[in-house]
């Protein structure tokens, strides 16, 4: 199990504001997460991760304008000229949009891919609950830096399913919905996002997640019916094919973590339900959530 940071320190004063520009707080974000505050830590990882997004979304924006002026819309057939203005319009408000999102980064240099790793994973070590969550399941590392992030990938496959433990522990159900699947074999097959990479499938503690995801989601909002609505089918799924006394072990165990784990905490609009591309990324807002001194199993 990987051992807590000296991250794990806290401290009462206050984040700065979140319309603070980065260049405004850089400085004071760095020192104290340096300094060992896992708030700090996930908020400075969060920070670097949303510029670089956006930078990405910008970089993205650019080519398709590009695209659609070499072939596109201008000269599609089968489009009414009000359909093609309509398309350029939108094109332009989500650019001007993003560009408008970039003035939060202006002034601040490019993170690295391993700079927002050691973070994330800093974070995640100190208990941070959306720390734990982005780094376990795998969403500090983009597919274009792999080459990038190599050996903290050996590290990563080495603690990831402990801290992912951890993260269901303290409440965050979307953890517990990735860590489900990736021990679950059959959904191991067919996505093998990090996380699934990381862990060796066990049927019975699938199912024993699924169990106790369902038993937590039966009093969530209705901005939570979709996760419910995946459990509800993955745990279906997962019993049909279990016999009686692995379902028996996995009932044992979803009992002891109704018993053991903090109960889930509804923030709908701090914890999406997860899309298509899998669990959320960790927000910036999320990161004043308190650190977790849940073990793992």
């Amino acid at each position: 199990m990987p051992q807590p940071s000296r991250a794990s320190a806290a401290s009462d004063t206050p984040l700065p504001a979140l319309e603070t520009p980065l260049r405004d707080s850089l400085a004071t974000l760095r020192q104290r997460a340096d300094a060992g505050e896992s708030a700090a830590a996930c908020r400075l990882a969060a920070e670097f991760e949303y510029c670089h997004q956006i930078r990405y979304r910008l970089a993205a924006a650019s080519e398709t304008l590009r695209e659609q002026e070499r072939s596109g819309i201008n000269t599609a057939s089968g489009l009414s000229e009000q359909t093609r203005q309509n398309l350029r319009n939108m094109m332009a408000a989500n650019s001007e949009h993003l560009l408008k999102e970039s003035e939060h980064c202006e002034g601040v240099p490019l993170s690295t891919a391993a700079e927002r790793v050691r973070y994330w994973r800093q974070a995640a070590l100190a208990g941070s609950t959306p720390a734990l969550r982005h780094y376990a399941v795998g969403n500090a590392f983009r597919l274009n830096e792999t080459l990038e992030n190599l050996e903290a990938l050996v590290v990563y496959r080495r603690e990831a399913e402990a801290l992912a433990w951890r993260g269901v522990a303290s409440g965050d159900l979307h953890t517990g919905f990735a860590l489900a699947s990736a021990l679950s074999p059959q959904r191991n097959e067919l996505r093998r996002y990090f996380l699934a990479q990381a862990v060796k499938p066990d049927k019975a503690k699938a199912l024993a997640l699924y169990l106790h995801l369902e038993r937590q989601l039966q009093s969530a909002p209705a901005a939570f019916d979709g996760l419910r609505a995946q459990v509800e089918q993955q745990r279906s799924e997962l019993l049909a094919d279990l016999d009686a006394s692995m379902q028996a072990r996995a009932r044992e165990l979803a009992a002891g973590y109704a018993r053991d784990w903090t109960p889930a905490s509804w923030e709908p609009a701090a914890v999406p339900t997860p899309g298509a591309r899998g669990t959320p990324d960790a927000a910036r807002a999320e990161c004043s959530r308190p650190v977790t001194e849940h073990a793992t199993r």
